[in-house]
């Protein structure tokens, strides 16, 4: 029993040092892998455009604008005694009176009235954006694999010598700092969402399934990432 029991410890130690080595050569091991290609790709420029607010029932924005941009005003005009100081005509008086009385009602413009969103409105709102994001993140991601694909290729050719642990290390630490640079710009555009709906009266629980949505997307991008890998490993 005693003879087991050493032999077991044994294993066990064996089984630790070979972790640790592991964990030693994937994730503490410098492997000198910086590439400005490579920060080029996965550097945070994503383009984001969010949806604008306030929108009224035609589907103008408040305020209205003739063609050079400026703010249309209504003018009232005013008329007065003429240069000899004379009085006007009955006519023309009454004219006035009609005039000014109009006048006076065309002065109060009324204003377009803003729709409340609904909450599944406002959430339809903000998918281009979340989209367009994706959109970008993929590209990122498969131009960084293609670039990590064309130096495994060129090593190759050149006979030179394959480590995979550089290749992991290298690749791993991009796609993490690629993935953190998504979160940042979907967590930018989904606190927009959020405030909006809160703006309305809703509960930000209304934007949640957005956020899950996201996260099993990351889930699906890492799986499907490492598929291409040894794909392109093969």
């Amino acid at each position: 029993m005693k003879k087991w029991k050493i032999i077991l410890s044994v294993v066990v130690l064996l089984l630790a040092a070979g972790a640790g080595t592991l964990y030693y050569f994937l994730n503490i091991k410098d492997y000198q892998t910086a590439d400005a290609k490579v920060d080029e790709i996965v550097k945070n420029d994503f383009k984001v455009k969010l949806p604008s607010e306030d929108v009224s029932e035609d589907g103008s924005e408040d305020g209205s604008e003739d063609e050079s941009g400026a703010e249309v005003t209504e003018q009232s005009s005013n008329l007065t005694a003429d240069a000899s100081g004379t009085a006007a005509p009955a006519d023309s008086a009454a004219g006035t009176t009609q005039s000014q009385s109009t006048n006076k009602n065309s002065g109060q413009v009324k204003k377009p009235s803003v729709v409340k969103l609904t909450a599944g409105a406002i959430l339809e709102k903000y998918q281009p954006a979340f989209h367009d994001l994706q959109a970008q993140a993929d590209g990122k991601l498969n131009a960084l694999l293609s670039y990590a694909f064309s130096e495994y290729q060129t090593k190759k050719s050149n006979g030179d010598e394959i480590s995979y642990f550089y290749f992991y290390s290298k690749y791993n630490g991009a796609a993490k700092k690629l993935e953190a640079s998504t979160d940042q710009s979907f967590d930018y555009i989904y606190n927009a969402l959020v405030k909006e709906l809160e703006k309305n009266g809703y509960s930000s629980n209304e934007a949640k399934s957005i956020k899950d949505h996201y996260q099993n997307l990351k889930k699906q991008r890492r799986s499907a990432l490492m598929d291409k890998a040894v794909a392109y490993l093969k």
